[in-house]
């Protein structure tokens, strides 16, 4: 059951948060200007704030290169008809959920993440032949919106990318950081939403691409992360925006946003986007201090639009080159939602995007300093929304003991 964004459900406490088992490293250094993400003001020395990537021209249009990528239309007008034809039989989805990561590229060779990585089994790495037909040439990790190319890692970004790639699933090695989901799911490289085109532009790319993947090559997408946003206060793209996120929801992905960075600003009435967009499929996070005790002091809030909060300051997690750093910031609150509903699809595949959505609010523990602040008055509790998605697995039926002599 859908819980309306709009009136805060009644949510009763639950246990505390648990924590991911993660490696100790030397704290890092702190944080310099990187990627164009502000790191002034006052803020943590490694705050990174939200990508907005390249703004929308006023009264632009989709470009004519957005559906024409590879040898097939990777992305679609805006509202053109991109659902499931019920008449066709669907690909089987197996093996373990897929998160799919938008935003700067994922160092896919990063030792922590080798393992953690989707491989297209109907990709040949580096033939440069598109083998599995959907357009785009070695796709093996991913796709490269702003080039078009299947090379995930290039462009603007990649310390962001790659640190929410770890944060979901960086492997349990004894270096490092854990991922949450470590083991439990793979990550699904969408990288280079900060070149090219505008940011609006190459999100509805990056949307076409897993739509395409997962309902005709039968990839397991199960979310999408998105620690990126900006305010777009024209109705034609938020139009737009909004025709994306119902691509998803078509397709049953859930989409986990991060609200901004606005230190301590209200989004209610701001055409935040993705995160504002009132879908079943959308659950947008907030950042709690690094002792999960109270909401980040660099993060917004909104109470008829922000669901939940989640650690987002202080966290410990991969970077480009074999390394490791702490951030702060919703972008890293985000994908500790998107990893914890990964678990969740783990442990039951049948569960839905909005099901999925719902146990996460369902289960929130209840915290005094977000009463107001956001729907739940609530963060997430990560062992009891993984307990909720497996108390809802049918039991199988037991075969009756055959009587013997």
């Amino acid at each position: 059951m859908e819980i309306n964004r709009k009136s805060p459900p009644s949510v009763g406490p639950t246990a505390r948060t648990g924590e991911s088992s993660s490696a100790k490293a030397p704290k890092a250094k702190a944080l310099t200007v990187r990627d164009g993400f502000d790191t002034q003001g006052a803020r943590p020395s490694n705050f990174v704030d939200r990508p907005t990537g390249r703004p929308t021209p006023p009264g632009a249009s989709v470009p004519a290169s957005a559906f024409t990528y590879g040898s097939s239309n990777v992305a679609v007008k805006p509202g053109a008809t991109n659902k499931v034809d019920p008449s066709k039989e669907k690909p089987k989805l197996t093996g373990e959920p897929i998160i799919a990561v938008i935003d700067g590229g994922v160092d896919f060779k990063h030792t922590d993440l080798d393992d953690a990585m989707w491989t297209n089994p109907g990709e040949v790495a580096g033939d440069g032949i598109d083998n599995d037909a959907n357009g785009i040439k070695d796709d093996v990790h991913g796709f490269n919106v702003g080039d078009g190319g299947g090379d995930p890692f290039k462009g603007d970004g990649t310390d962001h990318g790659t640190h929410v790639a770890g944060i979901i699933a960086a492997e349990d090695n004894g270096k490092g950081n854990t991922g949450i989901a470590a083991g439990k799911a793979k990550v699904l490289s969408v990288g280079g939403l900060y070149d090219g085109a505008d940011l609006l532009t190459n999100f509805e790319r990056s949307v076409d691409y897993l739509v395409k993947m997962k309902t005709e090559h039968g990839v397991n997408i199960r979310a999408a992360n998105a620690s990126f946003g900006n305010s777009y206060r024209d109705a034609a793209s938020q139009e737009r925006w909004t025709a994306a996120v119902q691509k998803l929801a078509d397709a049953d992905i859930l989409l986990v946003a991060a609200t901004a960075n606005g230190n301590g600003s209200n989004m209610n009435n701001v055409p935040d986007m993705p995160a504002n967009i009132d879908l079943p499929n959308v659950i947008t996070v907030a950042s709690m201090d690094r002792n999960n005790d109270k909401l980040a002091r660099f993060s917004s809030h909104g109470d008829k639009v922000v669901d939940l909060a989640a650690v987002g300051e202080d966290v410990l997690s991969t970077v480009p080159g074999n390394q490791w750093e702490e951030m702060s910031g919703t972008s890293m609150a985000t994908p500790t939602v998107a990893a914890t509903a990964a678990r969740m699809f783990a442990e039951n595949p049948d569960l839905t995007a909005v099901q999925v959505r719902d146990l996460l609010i369902k289960t929130v523990e209840q915290d005094t300093d977000l009463k107001g602040k956001v729907i739940t008055g609530g963060k997430l509790d990560i062992n009891a929304a993984i307990d909720a998605a497996k108390a809802t697995v049918e039991p199988k039926p037991q075969t009756p003991a055959v009587a013997t002599r």
